[in-house]
């Protein structure tokens, strides 16, 4: 037992002796072209063992003979200095410091260091992977503090919020492209754009005044780049509409009534039997109300005389307003060139789109040319930014409008047709058939 006791502490004593042979604090101080510098890490490379050098560029670390120390500060070239002795003075040369330029007040530059303002860069080819009809749409999720909300129908310009929403007055930011302010979005081509600053802070207003109150969008078009791209795509509803038919919803009204007290009557059903086991008739005319027989001489759509006679049906009208595989496409080609001198790009190109929702779409053909060439011995700069931008856009609704088609599309009464008993081509105004009729509801065709 006691040779056992003494043989572990032994093993003990001679591996402290040994740590004490090796393991050793070594001191020093860290230093540049300009002095000591406070604050820099020494770490002892392949450990957990570090130092930070104090005010006056001095540490402290414990290390062995041979181990490697590793020092690195902000700014300046890392580097590696082995363990040679317990005192060790070390110089860092200076690093390659950030330098990236960015244009953020319209009639200069600025280096990234030196901006006092909030600015947010995006990547122009990023928002080339999102088909959509205007850039703003692109945008949207990519720019931390821009709220976005877009229209939901083709040709439609997003709403872009940089400092919030206000409730009265304009509050659209001010996007200035190519160097030239503007207030519309829509009609440019986002494959046209090279590059995108946000400038979401007041001090935007030093270059553009009260314009850029609600923040300001620079947009830089390219210049100098040859390329071909093309797009196709479709597009779909992402739920349908579950409305009840024209006998559900007979059955709904007459246990509505029924179920409040009243005596079930509608103006257009025929309502008997039992909660249990009721019995709806629809009519075969909606118009005149509830009646199964009409006169058809005597319809009339004049002015003075207003007697549309309708057939009664079981429209499906989600399905009437909506199209399946709605199509979205997009052709650019672009041509390019440049020398030390003088740089040319052209752009052609034509974006269409339909909308799930029938009779609503838009179509865009623009044309951008931008040159500039250096004169006088390149003291002087002469070019242009030339752009023709047709558009056309087809139907459309604004979203909070109670009557606009996808709301109609479960509100319209099941019991309408589309068109009344003259059908699509029957007279000048069209024959679509109205809620002329009682309890049909006020909604349009």
């Amino acid at each position: 037992m006691k040779k056992e006791f003494l043989k572990k502490f032994l093993y003990m004593f001679a591996f402290l002796l040994s740590a004490g042979i090796y393991a050793q604090n070594v001191t020093g101080m860290v230093t540049s072209d300009d002095g000591p510098l406070p604050g820099a890490t020494i770490l002892v490379k392949g450990t957990n063992n570090f130092a930070t050098t104090d005010f006056d560029g001095n540490f402290s670390v414990e290390a062995a003979q041979g181990d490697m120390l590793v020092v690195s500060f902000v700014g300046y070239t890392t580097q590696e200095v082995g363990v040679d002795g317990d005192q060790i003075t070390i110089t860092l040369a200076l690093g390659n410091l950030l330098e990236e330029v960015i244009v953020t007040t319209g009639y200069g530059t600025q280096s990234k260091r030196e901006i006092t303002g909030a600015v947010t860069t995006v990547d122009a080819d990023e928002l080339l992977s999102v088909p959509a009809t205007t850039f703003a749409q692109q945008l949207q999720g990519r720019a931390a503090g821009v709220s976005i909300i877009n229209d939901a129908t083709p040709g439609g310009e997003s709403s872009v919020r940089i400092r919030g929403f206000a409730t009265v007055g304009n509050n659209n930011p001010l996007y200035v492209i190519d160097g030239v302010p503007t207030q519309s979005q829509g009609n440019l081509n986002p494959n046209d754009i090279e590059t995108i600053q946000i400038l979401k802070d007041a001090s935007a207003s030093a270059v553009y005044g009260a314009r850029a109150s609600n923040g300001v969008i620079i947009i830089t078009t390219k210049q100098g780049k040859i390329s071909y791209s093309t797009y196709y795509g479709f597009q779909n509803t992402g739920q349908d509409v579950d409305a009840m038919n024209a006998q559900d919803l007979g059955k709904y009204l007459y246990l509505a009534d029924f179920y409040a007290g009243k005596t079930p009557s509608h103006g257009q059903y025929t309502f008997s039997g039992t909660p249990e086991n009721p019995g709806i008739k629809t009519p075969k005319y909606v118009y005149p109300s509830g009646q199964d027989t009409a006169n058809l001489s005597l319809y009339s759509l004049t002015e003075s005389n207003i007697y549309a006679i309708t057939e009664a049906a079981d429209t499906v009208w989600w399905d009437e307003l909506t199209r399946s595989n709605a199509p979205i496409v997009n052709h650019q080609i672009q041509a390019s060139g440049a020398n030390e001198t003088s740089q040319y790009a052209f752009t052609a190109s034509y974006f269409s789109q339909d909308s799930p929702v029938r009779f609503v779409g838009y179509e865009r053909a623009s044309i951008r040319l931008n040159s500039s060439t250096k004169t006088l011995g390149g003291r002087l700069k002469v070019g242009e930014n030339f752009t023709l931008s047709l558009d056309n856009r087809k139907g459309g609704y604004n979203n909070s409008e109670e009557q606009n088609a996808v709301s109609v599309s479960y509100k319209h009464h099941p019991l309408l047709p589309i068109y009344d008993i003259t059908g699509p081509e029957g007279n000048e105004y069209g024959g679509f058939a109205g809620s002329r009729g009682l309890n049909l509801g006020n909604n349009y065709n």
